[in-house]
């Protein structure tokens, strides 16, 4: 499904519009608004219709999979990957990793940006030139 198209979700057998989609360890979930209520599901929970919503928004700034610089990215790597994008209150936002995966000292176990993911506007971001 695409930003902003109509869906039918098959778990509740109603219509909605998909407002975000993102990145998660089971796949890509999409966050559906459908009677004035978000639902967040998975790909296979949902059926596109390829009719786009007839209001005018404006479009995402970057795409999902695009190569941005974190302004604010501390002491780690400046550039990211935009996993995630979700229009909340007419506004874009962007999921980033906050900081990248690393393995500690004694080696035992790994951390995993699975808890480390950022939702930032794009005034956080810069397009990569490349």
């Amino acid at each position: 499904a695409s930003l902003l198209e109509k869906v039918y979700l098959t778990t509740t057998k109603s219509f909605g519009y998909c407002c975000g989609v993102e990145w998660s360890a089971k796949g890509w979930n999409y966050e559906i608004v459908s009677s004035n209520d978000n639902l967040t599901v998975l790909g296979r929970e949902i059926i596109g219709t390829g009719n786009l919503q007839l209001v005018t928004k404006e479009k995402p700034v970057f795409e999902l999979g695009e190569l941005v610089k974190f302004r604010f990215h501390g002491d780690g790597p400046p550039i990211r990957i935009v996993q995630g994008i979700q229009l909340i209150n007419d506004c874009w936002f962007y999921s980033i990793e906050w900081m990248s995966p690393a393995i500690p000292e004694k080696g035992d176990e790994v951390f995993t940006s699975a808890d480390s993911i950022a939702r930032v506007s794009d005034y956080d971001l810069e397009r990569v030139r490349l």
